[in-house]
């Protein structure tokens, strides 16, 4: 019986005491996920060179604002390990840091200006320093320079570190997979349009802008985008021990490379690029040319108001596009009679899958007007009617153009009277496509009755 107690206490000593402490090599291979909302997921391959039983590893160059609780520790398949403990330090060196570990300790004051120095002990750092000298004289924001002893900065950190307490029954070098969420990451896409001389078509370019706020740079990196609305809660402690498994190969391209992913998208860059701290880097998405192009007048036939132009354009192959396309903003260019490019409106697209329409508010039309006006109504037992005439004059000298007018109509309604055809677009629209010739005024007119059901 006392040989076993014996034994069991050994075994707790050997578990609180580690016998074994080292850095783990920077990162052989770093692969970064990036999501729209400053998130990243952060895959790193490093060697570990493990000790026969209890150790603490250090893990440098991580991300400044990595998220403890979402680590995941990945050995080969077959080593015996166990994480006791885990700490993320960024308690990195500044001289606020430096004089806060030196409360209670002695330090030396050298005033070049007098030429004296004063030993004393520091009391306190808020709002000021508050020091001891060796009569015990209490002195706040004495003068001089703060000169510390040698390896002062020793307990504080270069670099954010994560270090685990980590038990091995195998001994010797192994590559291991560490991943991680982290903050300060983040991407959007960007998109250029330049029209052609007639609005018929249109040149488009998509950029990505990727945003680098971690406290770290990755260099290297193996980059992925992911497009979609990721719904994030508070994650789980991972501690998982599967193998890691071999990357795919890289690709050739030059540019992204998209894929179906879950119910989102996946864009990776088939080559390593590095992403430095605090940078914004940007990298090529699409290019497509002379995509087909519409320019659209929309009129509100019931409220009136200003003459919104609109870009129309579909994501399909035969519009020399189809890859679905991440929520971005569009900006709008034309060249003018210099051929000099001219901005001339932007709009903002959600995130757009193959083969659906895109339009674009562009901004509102100068020499093309609307007028409104209501010219009949009638209540009824169970509805009423209501007449409207629409005034749409072109001031344009030589471009002829179609102004759509959508009318927004509540209730069981019907068209009793109209002075242009119309499409009923759904349940509460009808539609009219009127067209005016240059420098041209257009009468529309329309009355609907409304029955209450």
């Amino acid at each position: 019986m006392r040989a076993a107690v014996i034994t069991v206490a050994s075994m707790v000593t050997a578990l609180a005491m580690p016998a074994y402490s080292a850095e783990v090599a920077p990162p052989d291979e770093v692969a970064v996920t990036i999501y729209n909302e400053n998130l990243a997921l952060i895959r790193e391959v490093r060697q570990f060179e493990l000790a026969d039983g209890t150790q603490t590893l250090l893990l440098p160059e991580v991300s400044g604002q990595l998220r403890p609780e979402t680590v995941h520790l990945s050995l080969p398949a077959g080593v015996v390990f166990d994480l006791l403990e885990q700490n993320y330090d960024y308690d990195l060196v500044s001289s606020d840091k430096l004089l806060e570990k030196f409360i209670g300790r002695e330090l030396l004051l050298i005033d070049d200006d007098l030429g004296t120095e004063l030993r004393a002990t520091l009391l306190s750092t808020a709002g000021g320093r508050v020091v001891k000298d060796s009569e015990g004289r209490i002195l706040i924001n004495p003068s001089g320079r703060v000169v510390l002893p040698a390896g002062s900065a020793d307990e504080l950190l270069l670099r954010p570190t994560l270090s685990w307490l980590l038990w091995s029954r195998d001994a010797g070098s192994h590559h291991a997979e560490v991943s991680y969420l982290s903050g300060g990451l983040s991407w959007q896409a960007d998109y250029v349009v330049l029209l052609n001389s007639d609005d018929t078509a249109g040149d488009i370019e998509g950029w990505v802008t990727i945003s680098n706020y971690s406290g770290t740079t990755y260099r290297d990196a193996k980059l992925k985008l992911v497009a979609g609305d990721v719904n994030i809660v508070r994650p789980q402690m991972l501690h998982m021990k599967a193998a890691r498994g071999a990357p795919p190969p890289p690709t050739a391209a030059a540019g992204f490379v998209e894929e179906e992913f879950f119910e989102y998208h996946l864009y990776n860059l088939p080559r390593p690029t590095t992403i430095r701290n605090s940078q914004m880097k940007q990298i090529g998405l699409l290019t497509a040319g002379a995509v087909p192009m519409k320019k659209l007048l929309v009129f509100d036939g019931i409220s009136g108001g200003d003459m919104r132009v609109f870009m129309e354009f579909t994501n399909g192959e035969e519009a020399n596009m189809g890859m679905p396309l991440p929520e971005g903003a569009v900006r709008v260019f034309k060249n003018d009679s210099a051929g000099e490019a001219q901005f001339v409106g932007e709009d903002r697209i959600d995130h757009t899958p193959r083969d659906e329409d895109v339009r674009l508010y562009i901004g509102n039309a100068f020499d093309i007007v609307g007028e409104t006006k209501r010219t009949d109504y009638k209540d009824l037992e169970n509805g009423y009617i209501a007449g409207y005439e629409v005034r749409l004059a072109n001031h344009k000298e030589t471009e002829d153009v179609v102004i759509t007018v959508p009318v927004r109509i509540g209730g069981d309604w019907m068209m009793t009277r109209h002075s242009h055809d119309y499409t009923k677009q759904d349940a509460y629209t009808a539609e009219f496509e009127v067209p005016v010739a240059a420098d041209q005024e257009v009468i529309l007119t329309f009355t609907y009755k409304v029955t209450w059901q």
